[in-house]
């Protein structure tokens, strides 16, 4: 992707709402702060989560009990309007999740600005819920349904799956 493409691809379009990419170099300090030793990671600091696939996306996640903030690469298949079959269609994704417990199977929900890297959908805001729970040792999977809505009034509902890997040393 060209220069001009990537810096096209990063803002909002949609009446004169600010700059996306104002909040990008502040979701890649906060991921780039995070504790990466298993040290780090007892007691009371964040857990560092290494995310695979579509949910929340394929990315980071801090987790500070029950409460995450990720950041990511998130693909997905979409139609546009007149199209019969649908084309993978990328984002970069930054959120919050609020899960029901920090630890065992939880309910979870899951806001975030969707920042399209494709000319055929718009940036918007991506919501998912669903439900994680614990496939064994540090990793983990999710299960959920996630909205779309572009801020050009598009609006997509698709299944959202993944996996979630512990990093460092438990609690």
């Amino acid at each position: 992707m060209s220069n001009p493409q990537l810096h096209r691809a990063l803002r909002f379009t949609h009446t004169g709402l600010p700059m996306l990419r104002s909040l990008i170099p502040a979701a890649l300090v906060l991921v780039l702060l995070a504790p990466h030793s298993a040290e780090a990671q007892q007691g009371n600091g964040p857990q560092v989560y290494l995310t695979v696939f579509r949910n929340p996306s394929s990315g980071i996640e801090l987790r500070f009990g029950k409460i995450g903030v990720h950041a990511g690469f998130y693909p997905t298949i979409l139609k546009a309007d007149n199209e019969t079959k649908g084309k993978n269609t990328n984002f970069l994704r930054f959120g919050t999740t609020f899960y029901t417990s920090a630890e065992r199977t939880a309910l979870y929900v899951s806001p975030s600005v969707a920042v399209s890297l494709d000319k055929r959908f718009k940036s918007g805001i991506f919501t998912d819920a669903g439900v994680r729970g614990r496939l064994g040792g540090p990793v983990a999977g999710r299960l959920g349904v996630g909205m779309l809505n572009t801020f050009d009034g598009e609006l997509r509902v698709n299944p959202t799956v993944g996996l979630d890997v512990r990093l460092g040393g438990k609690r």
